[in-house]
């Protein structure tokens, strides 16, 4: 077998065993605190709606995110039910991972090409690009719903066509036509990779802007290369337009978001133009940006360099800025220009971001470490008794302490890639983890029936695992969740709102409408409803029975559909003035029961009732019935106990 075919066939099982790696540890769940905001809730908000992502609004990526995300979703639906969406979302991130690596191993194979090797040293090339992938952040990036691998992809696809149009201006005719394009459009070869490299370079403004930190020592080489590429205005602007087309994509930005006011964010525009191009201004990047460092904060402490050696290690960063002094020299001047670019924007005091250069920088000191190795290849270290056989040429003397520096370094690499890949694995594996319980609840709140097009309140960690839910996984998509302002004026309108049993009374107290009737809709919810509504539930069993001090049990419905629920429906009789007792609703044996201070969770104590009224109140026990009944108590404290009013036994249907 060819050794061509064999970096071919390495290649292939490399990425295979990445997407292995990465699909077993796939996130596929979300924290409570990564549902109120930041970049990896953002971005899949943006592309499952198609909205702008994080200033500038990344157009490409989201798009490419949208297309991603519906197709898989559509696949996923075709051929069972309604698949969760963060599994989905998260491959789109293990996408590019894989491009990233496919990138970085023909990089390697690239640099280490010789006579002895033409088709690159492939054993060198998988290990280094299988320890990168086992690098803790690229790991938990590739396995999250966020930008950054895609930002490793596009820098390292700039520096691959870099190094196809610098092999192909040197080893062939500059004349040579694309052959994939028509005869009538074709173009020589090594301005077709110029122009490919000029609109990778642009599409930069459109994605992430710190890839273009690579730009300027790119531009210098190239020039350094071919300086007399600055005589060719014909090329000079069509590398200008090609740059500038990425931006284009900036209309979808605007689009989206002229047609949806309501994602602007925070801050007053009165045009879609004055929120656009404040938008794309980046003004919040801009205000956390500043020279030099933060107060009290060090630079080569928990910073850019010192996560870079604790990933790496030092000796192998220290190989690789070595190393890069052993890559031809265009090639060192455009790593090690950029490298320092990467230094000067990390001292620039936007701690957040730092991610955004410490990924890339990862694979551009692997390319050191790969040109020192290919430097010394076929070198060999002698010591001991070898060493004096070879100074004595003692051809008796077996030299038994030898070593082969390629071989020793594969080996090492080895060792590299368990260490790194068991440390990394506790906090890069993104699946089932035990924190994950941010859609707990709101998985709970939306598994019942609602009221069709119902307008739900929520406190905030709630509020915004609904929200995701209904908007992301398309969980009752008929619902809508709303803020205080929201529901006052849906209530305004003649609407009624379910409120979660816990955020009640916070909303009663914003409410600038009249006060709303007061109903339990379900263990978990209570209904508000405009005065003058009328209440249209009704008892499945109808009572009218006495419980005494004047409260009247109208009737009562047990719903046993997956989750027990008992609504009970109170009135007082014309006359009464009742106490405030409190209820106990239980299972027949009495190991599940539900108690509160008076109807609807002590919302409406029977003293509030008023004659002619029936409140209804809801309970929830539970998963499954237990026994035929469910026992109802009427009861009130005592100094020395309880004082039961009546008890009353509701059959389970």
């Amino acid at each position: 077998m060819s050794a061509s075919l064999w970096s071919r066939r390495a290649g292939i099982v490399l990425l295979l065993a990445a997407a292995l790696l990465y699909w077993l540890t796939l996130d596929n769940g979300l924290r409570p605190g990564e549902l109120e905001g930041g970049d990896l809730i953002t971005h899949q908000y943006a592309q499952v709606q198609a909205r702008p992502g994080n200033a500038p609004g990344y157009p490409l990526f989201t798009m490419g995110g949208w297309l991603w995300f519906h197709g898989l979703r559509t696949l996923a639906q075709a051929i069972g039910p309604n698949p969760t969406p963060i599994p989905i979302l998260s491959s789109y991130s293990t996408l590019w991972a894989l491009v990233s690596l496919w990138l970085l191993y023909h990089i390697l194979l690239n640099i280490t090409r010789s006579q002895a090797r033409p088709s690159g040293d492939w054993p060198l090339a998988w290990l280094l690009t299988a320890f990168y992938a086992v690098t803790y952040f690229f790991w938990y990036y590739a396995t999250t719903s966020e930008q950054y691998t895609s930002a490793i992809a596009h820098t390292l696809a700039i520096l691959y066509v870099y190094l196809r149009w610098r092999d192909h201006s040197q080893f062939t005719i500059h004349h040579s036509p694309v052959p994939i394009l028509p005869s009538a459009f074709r173009i020589p070869h090594s301005t077709f990779l110029l122009l490919l490299l000029s609109l990778l370079s642009g599409l930069t403004l459109a994605h992430m802007v710190t890839v273009a930190l690579i730009v300027p020592p790119l531009l210098a080489a190239v020039l350094w290369q071919e300086p007399k590429l600055v005589r060719r205005p014909g090329l000079i602007a069509g590398a200008i337009l090609c740059a500038a087309l990425p931006l284009v994509s900036y209309v979808y930005v605007y689009m989206r978001g002229a047609a949806h006011p309501e994602w602007w964010g925070v801050g007053t525009w009165a045009t879609a133009q004055e929120w656009f191009w404040s938008f794309v201004r980046t003004s919040q990047g801009q205000e956390e940006m500043g020279w030099g460092l933060a107060s009290g904060a060090a630079f080569f402490a928990n910073g850019f360099p010192e996560l870079i050696w604790q990933e790496l290690s030092i000796p192998v960063v220290a190989l690789g800025l070595l190393g890069i002094g052993a890559l031809e020299k265009r090639l060192r001047f455009v790593l090690w220009g950029t490298l320092a670019l990467y230094t000067l924007f990390c001292w620039v005091d936007r701690y957040g971001n730092w991610f955004q250069v410490i990924l890339p920088a990862y694979p551009l000191l692997l390319l050191g470490v790969a040109g020192l190795v290919h430097r010394l290849d076929g070198r060999v270290i002698r010591t001991g008794r070898a060493a004096r056989a070879s100074e004595e040429t003692d051809f008796s003397v077996r030299p038994r302490y030898q070593y082969d520096i390629r071989n020793t370094s594969l080996a090492l690499l080895v060792l590299l890639i368990l260490w790194r890949g068991l440390a990394s694995l506790p906090g890069a594996d993104s699946r089932d983890r035990p924190d994950d319980t941010g859609l707990a609840r709101p998985s709970l709140l939306l598994d019942q029936p609602l009221p069709q097009d119902a307008v739900l309140f929520a406190a905030k960690d709630d509020a915004f695992g609904l929200a995701y839910l209904i908007e992301i996984a398309g969980v009752q998509p008929n619902l809508r969740i709303v803020d205080n302002l929201g529901a006052n004026d849906a209530l305004a309108m003649g609407g009624e709102v379910l409120v979660t049993t816990d955020a009640t009374s916070l909303l009663l107290g914003e409410l600038t409408v009249a006060s709303p009737q007061v109903h339990g809709w379900s263990g978990d919810w209570v209904e508000l409803l405009p005065q003058g509504m009328a209440q249209s539930r009704e008892p499945a069993v109808a009572l009218g029975k006495g419980m005494g001090d004047g409260i009247v049990l109208q009737g009562y419905t047990v719903r046993n559909e997956g989750r027990l629920t008992v609504d009970l429906f109170w009135s007082v009789a014309s006359d009464a003035r009742p106490g405030d007792w409190s209820i106990s609703v239980r299972n027949e044996d009495g190991s599940v029961q539900q108690d509160s201070t008076g109807p609807v969770f002590g919302l409406r104590p029977f003293s509030s009732i008023r004659p002619g009224e029936t409140v209804v109140d809801a309970y929830g026990l539970g998963s499954a019935a237990s026994g035929d009944e469910i026992v109802l108590i009427l009861y009130r404290s005592l100094n020395r106990g309880f004082e039961n009013l009546a008890e009353e036994r509701l059959a389970v249907p």
